[in-house]
């Protein structure tokens, strides 16, 4: 059994096991929202940290994926946890409380995608100016429609 095997065997999630010379990736997981929390706290208790927080907007089928990924410091165990939700609003979990590092990239895939994370203490935009009102990473974003002051 693997690390991530072991670390998540009480969670009641289906691992695909991948190939990590190819994909950069040991196990993948599409899990539920409401899964969140107790992965990444049976995650945490085994030693795992979070590398990082992202999204993919997926114009075609009209969904935002949440992406987390995981590693562990003594063996190579790198998984990934996917979550989707509806594009025009999408909410995800936040994990803040349990990696407190998670609220920083919780704030930039917030600003970026304009996905909300249920949860998170500090929901103040991190790279943009204030007044912007518009997700540059979401496929429908066109920058010639958004102007910003002093950028070109």
């Amino acid at each position: 059994m693997s690390l991530i095997e072991s670390a998540l065997q009480k969670t009641d999630v289906s691992l695909e096991m991948l190939e990590y010379a190819q994909t950069g990736i040991h196990a993948r997981a599409k899990i539920s929202s409401e899964k969140l929390k107790q992965v990444a706290r049976a995650l945490y208790s085994a030693g795992f940290f979070l590398e990082t927080v992202t999204a993919v907007d997926n114009l075609k089928t009209e969904t935002m994926q949440g992406l987390w990924f995981f590693d562990h410091y003594q063996e190579s165990s790198r998984v990934e946890i996917i979550i989707e939700d509806g594009r025009n609003n999408p909410v995800f979990p936040s994990i803040g409380t349990i990696y407190p590092g998670a609220v920083w990239h919780e704030r930039e895939s917030a600003e970026f995608f304009g996905i909300t994370y249920e949860g998170n203490k500090d929901s103040r935009g991190l790279l943009l100016p204030l007044d912007v009102n518009f997700h540059p990473l979401r496929k429908d974003f066109k920058r010639s429609e958004h102007k910003i002051a002093g950028i070109h």
